[in-house]
């Protein structure tokens, strides 16, 4: 038996391709758009006269206030890398913060911080039962949360906390 050996040599790897590598925008446009942006918060600072608009008191402030959005990006991001679709963080955080307030008004703050933990826990469980077992969409189950947790807290509110100090 013989064989027949052909000299073809391995395909070539393909080159790099460097222009798609590169982001869309040159470096000029970027430092443009950036300087676009200062000047934009100059003029608004100076026709509006709010001098503290750009103080160290009000960049600390918008950071801080900034973390509950970034923790809720961060879960869901974790939720879409493990295939779940999850719009109804805001719902689940709104769960977690009327429970927190109204058990910590009730019993302290450290009782309200475990209470609200457990309001957001409560908020994925309905979205995971929902698109589990009774396999409803998941876009649906996160919608249904986000809507119905807004509506529900004013009327406990009013319920709950009626002829205390504070409350017509």
């Amino acid at each position: 038996m013989t064989a027949t050996m052909t000299d073809t040599p391995p395909p070539a790897a393909p080159k790099a391709d460097t222009e798609r590598a590169r982001s869309g925008r040159p470096l000029g446009q970027i430092l443009m758009i950036v300087a676009g942006a200062l000047l934009l918060v100059a003029a608004v600072r100076v026709i509006t006269g709010a001098n503290q608009l750009t103080s160290d008191g009000q960049v600390s402030a918008a950071l801080s206030l900034a973390v509950p959005i970034g923790l809720a990006g961060l879960a869901g991001l974790w939720s879409e890398r493990s295939g779940v679709v999850n719009i109804g963080l805001e719902g689940m955080m709104i769960l977690g913060t009327f429970g927190a307030g109204w058990i910590g008004f009730q019993y302290g703050p450290w009782t309200g911080v475990l209470v609200g933990i457990a309001g957001g826990a409560i908020g994925g469980m309905l979205h995971a039962f929902g698109t589990g077992p009774f396999t409803v969409n998941h876009i649906l189950s996160g919608g249904g949360i986000n809507i119905l947790p807004p509506g529900a807290p004013p009327h406990l509110i009013a319920l709950s906390f009626r002829g205390h100090q504070g409350r017509p």
